[in-house]
């Protein structure tokens, strides 16, 4: 079997799931076809068309990227422009915790619902860290460590401990955790915030604690152990398993870019080394990597043959490890779609979102494939899908301008220019039309300012083609989306209006725009909107109403309607702040914005 093809079944085997009464069934007293029934119970809630509201004609044909799925499950996040996961925790009622954007800690059921939220400080650093003592929570945010209680109230904050820390372990042992500063290594109570200091140690890059008391320091890529204040010797210290080291159930984790995972013995030794990922290591070959885990902050050990890891985006995710393979595949995702600056859609109902590939047929929970490592906040600006069924969009990768290209039926390619190229940040609509014979991509940014690249027929950089303009009147404040009629006439959405403009020399030059198809109160959009167009119709994403949009391109006309008017909602009939929208062929595929989630629509 394939990875995409097990990714799919991330229903069935995570483990464990929820009832409708939201009593946790453990992994150990679940039977198979227990949860095989679950899981397709949870399916055909998500898959089932909604109700539709209006035209009828559009229907919703599930949601992607946000494990609630719906409802009051659903998954909210913070702002996470800057700021990182700390590494996921389970507790003794099998809810897993992380952050999830600045100044929110984030509590999951296994089964993907958000079952709480909490305040915490804002602030992050490269170390920020989530462990776990008895029943209390310690985070390190930026430096200062904080407690908050796994019984405390939702919307409780955590309450700071007045010390401050370079890191801490992971590990405990009778309420104490280990906490580094520059200069030292102290034992410190998580209950009372006492603290011993128990060793002299400059500048520690991580720390660990192991359950018979040994301290573990990774330093300069070496980990140097320490038994009761004295550095072993004997055959100490050893190379370090990667990235935010841990010991869990007699093992050592390590994690490394490329949604890599490694597994090494207690003694340090690969066991057998690479098991999740496309980092070169022990394992000889090519593992899927998957951006969710990429650098991760650290492991839970939840059952048997079941963790979960969390990566710099603190997205949770569930492992399930195969002790014949020596490997682990990611089943379950557990999160949301903070923010979606483009969206890919293919003819076969493949969707690009950041950096990665879901089916059109997946759940709310199901892990991205075909991924790519991860790019800049937000991501892609608008994906443009070539008469070939190949994306391009572009977008900015470590500090280079990038161009993201190829048929999401394999894994595109992330094509960075290293010189000379005039792509700026903070691109948000993009269009691709035909010049002389040659393919050209044009990028705006909110004010109309942008630049074209020549591209070939697969999306990938030719080279510069100079600065472009819009040029309307009046001047429009601010852009949100670009799209191509047929006939190589432009069209901007821009301050509530579709503004269609023809080509003036190298720029573009406004000829008409429209905001409403008629006199009645509901057939004018709001005051911002988003644009997408593909086989004669341009679907609107109307944020203000609450509503997307499908019209016939000929005639001017809508043909069908999702949402209802003025409403907000967060069932499967319903929308809340609708954005960025892609559409190919009778499909759609639009960024549910408030509620954090990809809404599949279907004009019928």
């Amino acid at each position: 079997m394939t990875s995409t093809a097990r990714n799919r079944q991330c229903g069935v085997l995570a483990g464990c799931l929820a009832g409708h009464d939201g009593r946790m069934c453990h992994i150990s007293e679940a039977p198979t076809a227990l949860l095989l029934a679950a899981a397709l119970v949870m399916a055909a809630l998500f898959i089932v068309a909604a109700p539709v509201a209006a035209a009828e004609t559009i229907v919703c044909e599930g949601v992607l990227g946000n494990s609630g799925g719906q409802g009051a499950d659903l998954v909210r996040m913070g702002d996470v422009k800057a700021v990182r996961g700390m590494g996921v925790v389970c507790d003794r009622y099998q809810s897993l915790w992380d952050r999830a954007g600045d100044g929110v800690l984030n509590r999951y059921a296994l089964d993907g619902r958000l079952l709480a939220q909490y305040a915490i400080a804002k602030g992050t650093d490269g170390r920020d860290q989530l462990t776990l003592v008895g029943d209390v929570l310690v985070l390190q945010v930026a430096g200062k460590l904080y407690t908050l209680s796994i019984d405390a109230p939702a919307g409780s904050a955590a309450k700071p401990m007045k010390r401050d820390s370079a890191c801490i372990s992971f590990g405990s042992v009778g309420g104490r955790f280990a906490s580094a500063t520059k200069e030292a290594v102290f034992l410190v109570a998580a209950a009372t915030g006492e603290a011993q200091q128990v060793l002299d140690l400059k500048d520690a890059e991580a720390i660990e604690f192991g359950p018979d008391g040994a301290i573990y320091a990774l330093s300069k890529g070496q980990v140097r152990k320490f038994v009761g204040g004295k550095e072993v010797t004997d055959g100490w210290p050893r190379p370090g398993p990667g990235e935010r080291p841990q010991l869990l159930d007699g093992a050592w984790y390590g994690n490394a870019w490329h949604g890599t995972i490694r597994r090494f013995s207690a003694s340090l030794e690969p066991a057998p080394g690479v098991v999740l990922g496309g980092a070169s290591g022990s394992f000889i070959g090519h593992l899927d990597q998957n951006a969710d885990v990429s650098n991760g902050r650290g492991l839970a050990h939840i059952g048997p043959n079941l963790f979960a890891v969390s990566g710099i985006g603190g997205i949770p995710q569930l492992l399930e490890w195969d002790g014949q393979k020596q490997q682990m595949r990611i089943i379950r995702r557990l999160g949301a779609v903070p923010a979606a600056g483009g969206i890919g859609l293919d003819r076969d109902g493949r969707i690009w979102w950041f950096a990665g590939v879901w089916q059109w047929t997946d759940r709310p929970d199901a892990p991205l494939d075909q991924g790519v490592s991860p790019l800049e906040f937000p991501g892609v600006a608008q994906v443009v899908m070539l008469p070939g069924d190949a994306m391009v969009a572009p977008c900015w990768m470590w500090g280079k301008p990038t161009f993201v290209h190829g048929k999401l039926s394999t894994e595109v390619l992330t094509e960075r220019i290293e010189s000379a190229c005039a792509l700026k940040t903070g691109m948000i609509g993009t269009a691709v039309y035909a010049d002389r014979g040659k393919l050209v991509l044009m990028t705006i940014d909110r004010g109309g300012a942008g630049q074209a690249f020549f591209i070939d027929a697969a999306g990938k950089y030719q080279g510069e083609a100079g600065p472009v303009a819009l040029k309307t009147m009046p001047p429009a404040k601010e852009f949100t989306s670009l799209a191509m009629k047929e006939d190589g006439t432009l069209l901007a959405a821009a301050d509530g209006y579709v503004i269609e403009i023809a080509r003036d020399g190298k720029d573009w030059k406004e000829s008409r725009r429209w905001n409403s198809w008629g006199a009645g109160a509901a057939e004018k959009f709001g005051g911002r909107i988003f644009i997408a167009a593909d086989a004669g119709r341009l679907w609107v994403a109307d944020r203000e109403r609450q509503r997307v949009i499908a019209f016939d391109m000929a005639s001017g006309k809508p043909v069908g309607t999702f949402g209802t008017v003025d409403k907000k909602g967060t069932d499967l009939a319903a929308l809340a702040l609708p954005e960025t929208i892609a559409a190919r062929g009778q499909r759609a595929v639009v960024f549910d914005s408030e509620n954090q989630r990809l809404m599949k629509l279907r004009l019928k």
